[in-house]
């Protein structure tokens, strides 16, 4: 009996110290884990596709907070994909709506995604109106989007009046594309409002969309703030991160509404929550909004400087291969 108690020691230590070769979330700051808040509502009303997830904190105490519009990439009618980032969003006291536009992964034709999108974000904002809901404060909005939901995100940044949505404070786009789609691409930026704040995430390993409409969204936008991240993938021993074009998805199985294709098969098999979440993309919109908001921590959102650019430490101590920023690209 003690040889089997042993052992099993053993394999739980070894499986901990697989799951602890990367640095772990920071404790406090933009992308840590100080949550002032435990649990996250969720509230369904996706059920067509220009409908909405709604997610807000289990706060009554909390008369009001900011929002996160967050836009799902292609066929990724599934928050689950993106759930250890929403509930980290939540769990800091923030609302997030995140719009659904497609009924499924072929339906409807692309033409059709940002006015559905505009409607899920439409009724969540009548649906936060009623009793029960936490309030939001619309002066504090951020869009956010992965893929083609960044692709929608940067165009609603420009088209926002046009549709009667708030203003955003502030944009983050993590891999924009449309593929060989057209909707939502816009052939310039330059419309964007000088004092919305922009960032643009690139991996450098994205081959589904590469980084064509990312140069073209941050080269043709004529804000006053605004940087280009790029990451790379690293490895240290048997860790190592990726760059690819899933690497802003984080599971959380708690969101799990049971939708599933091809395009989230994939995203749901090959997401990992690591560094490049914590340090990464989590970081940068934390930090994106207390600048757009209160005008703190702006040196982790712009500036190229070594607060942005870290991802943290492998376990041996090495630093993990820092990002790039851009603040403009050459010709």
């Amino acid at each position: 009996m003690k040889i089997i108690f042993t052992y099993i020691i053993i394999v739980l230590s070894l499986q901990l110290s697989a799951q602890s070769e990367y640095c772990v979330q920071p404790k406090d700051g933009p992308g840590g884990c100080d949550y002032p808040y435990t649990k996250v509502i969720q509230h369904n009303h996706a059920q067509e596709p220009d409908g909405f997830w709604l997610f807000e904190p289990d706060a009554p105490d909390l008369d009001s907070a900011n929002v996160v519009v967050f836009i799902h990439g292609y066929a990724v009618i599934e928050p689950m994909v993106y759930g250890a980032w929403i509930k980290h969003l939540v769990r800091q006291g923030n609302i997030v709506i995140f719009p659904r536009y497609q009924k499924t992964q072929f339906n409807p034709w692309p033409k059709h995604f940002p006015r559905n999108t505009v409607a899920g974000i439409l009724g969540a904002l009548e649906e936060l109106k009623n009793e029960g809901h936490i309030k939001p404060r619309l002066e504090n909005l951020i869009y956010a989007g992965h893929s083609y939901g960044a692709a929608i995100a940067g165009y609603l940044g420009v088209k926002y009046a046009d549709h009667s949505l708030p203003k955003p404070k502030g944009i983050m786009l993590c891999q924009p594309g449309t593929g060989r789609f057209k909707a939502a691409k816009l052939d310039t930026y330059k419309d964007l409002e000088k004092d919305i704040k922009l960032i643009v995430f690139v991996g450098k390993d994205d081959r589904i969309v590469g980084d064509k409409l990312a140069r073209r969204i941050f080269s043709t936008a004529e804000v006053e703030h605004q940087n280009l991240f790029l990451h790379y993938k690293d490895k240290d021993g048997k860790s190592k991160i990726t760059a690819n074009h899933v690497a802003p998805c984080a599971l959380d199985r708690e969101f799990d509404n049971g939708r599933r294709n091809l395009v989230t098969r994939v995203a749901i098999r090959r997401s990992t929550t690591d560094v490049v979440d914590y340090y990464g993309y989590w970081k940068a919109l934390d930090a994106l909004m207390d600048c757009s908001f209160y005008d703190q921590n702006c040196h982790y959102a712009f500036g190229n400087t070594k607060e942005q650019r870290c991802l943290g430490n492998w376990n041996d101590k090495k630093s993990v291969k820092e990002m790039v920023i851009f603040e403009e690209l050459e010709e």
